[in-house]
């Protein structure tokens, strides 16, 4: 009833205003009839100030409707008039250009639309008709796909650039939420400092995630030096180039572990390298006991076989120099294969015999370490091996430890003993002889 009592008296106000011949126009119908405007008016979302016209119009001349001639106009120009009803816009940092042109029915129709907020069209079109770079992606934003770019940005004007509603990741917290526990945790990513848009399009991206670049190409892009020594590397750890790159190794935002590592140490290793450790070897090579597996591989790629850090030769008989070995001697004393004779440089000899120097100082069968020693873990003191590696034959090695030194018993030479405090000179163990003794007697037994 109060509609109708104001859509009455207005023309009748407005009536007085005018001549005669418009008078009577208002009077018959207003401006929405079925001789004028006809169209006007009947969308789904009408401008609450264009009911009565005069709200924002007001007569110029008369009579009304003339031709080739505006017979009204605006009370006051945009923005102005729009600032009559609307709070003004301007005041912050970032200013949405049509809104700082005042420019407002760019975006907005005066009258009405199918549209809500009186949008000149759907929302998605209306922004891309200005941002048409931010339309076509192989993978899309939820919002940016939507058209609901006000998720995360102020049509009008905000504090922040870009005119995002929030900065940072607490913009991208609005929705993500799992995102805002994870890092909580101990290691976060320092590309978060930047926002998430360090490695992901707000947008959209041709890479799945909306990522800026695909696989180990986004890493590089701060992490350079790592591309760079990559180039000449001989292995490459195959994760790298796995399509998920280094995040199947690396946490890309947070981790409880250092260098954002998915799981701590070897953990991470085994993870993938199930063969290296068995259940039943106990003793653990130094570093693997101490849970890294980095003191000898690198864990992106190497000029060397097998990730390895330093040279390493694969070959069985390595004829020695000072030179050789500088992988395990990294960690290593060399001097106990510099010395024929020692009392300190290694337990391996028999009395003064440096037995070691014996094993690899020989120019045409000197042997590496990986001969006789496990590289990760085993069952023997020493890491030493139950069988040798020798083209197609494994080598039995039947190594016995003593408190004072051992005896072996391999494929490769008769059973020899060493004793560091009373030297066995080459001579068979007494522990093997007694066994065989035994053995002989319980045979002659009836």
């Amino acid at each position: 009833m109060k509609r109708t009592i104001i859509a009455l008296a207005v023309p009748a106000l407005f009536s007085l205003l005018l001549p005669a011949a418009h008078t009577v126009s208002a009077a018959e119908g207003g401006c929405v009839t079925a001789q004028c405007h006809t169209g006007m008016l009947k969308a789904q979302h009408v401008h609450p100030a264009a009911e009565p016209c005069e709200t924002c119009h007001q007569a110029a001349t008369a009579p009304h409707p003339q031709k080739k001639a505006k017979t009204f106009k605006l009370t006051e120009e945009v923005p102005g008039l729009c600032y009559q009803c609307h709070s003004r816009f301007g005041s912050m940092k970032h200013v949405h250009a049509p809104v700082k042109d005042g420019m407002c029915t760019i975006c907005h129709t005066p009258h009405d639309s199918a549209e809500p907020k009186l949008l000149v069209q759907p929302a998605k079109d209306l922004c891309l008709s200005c941002h048409a770079d931010k339309g076509s992606y192989k993978y899309a934003h939820g919002p940016a796909a939507t058209g609901d770019c006000v998720s995360c940005h102020n049509p009008h004007e905000s504090q922040n650039a870009r005119l995002l509603v929030k900065t940072g990741r607490d913009l991208c917290f609005q929705c993500h939420a799992d995102m805002q526990q994870e890092t909580a945790k101990k290691f976060v990513h320092q590309a978060l400092d930047g926002g998430c848009t360090s490695c992901h399009d707000p947008h959209g991206s041709p890479v799945k995630r909306f990522l800026t670049a695909e696989g180990a190409g986004l890493c590089y892009q701060c992490h350079p030096a790592i591309e760079e020594k990559l180039k000449s590397a001989k292995s490459v750890h195959a994760p790298v180039k796995a399509e998920r790159g280094c995040a199947s190794c690396h946490a890309p935002h947070a981790s409880e572990a250092p260098k954002l590592l998915a799981k701590a140490g070897r953990d991470l290793c085994t993870g993938c390298h199930k063969d290296v450790l068995k259940k039943n070897q106990s003793l653990l090579h130094g570093p693997i006991r101490d849970g890294k597996c980095t003191p000898c591989h690198d864990p992106h790629g190497t000029p060397n076989e097998k990730l390895l850090i330093k040279p390493y030769s694969s070959e069985f008989y390595v004829s020695y120099t000072d030179a050789e070995f500088p992988l395990c001697f990294s960690c290593h004393n060399r001097d106990l294969l510099r010395f024929p004779t020692t009392s300190f440089a290694t337990g391996f000899r028999d009395g003064d015999k440096n037995l070691h120097y014996l094993h690899v100082n020989r120019k045409d069968r000197g042997k590496r370490c990986k001969v006789c020693h496990a590289i990760h873990a085993g069952e023997n003191p020493k890491l030493l091996v139950d069988k040798v590696p020798f083209g197609k034959w494994n080598l039995p090695l039947k190594f016995v430890k003593t408190e004072t030194g051992g005896s072996c018993a391999p494929g490769c030479h008769q059973p020899f003993a060493y004793d560091r405090k009373n030297p066995a000179a080459g001579k068979e163990p007494e522990k093997s002889k007694e066994t065989d003794k035994a053995k002989k007697t319980k045979e002659k037994k009836p």
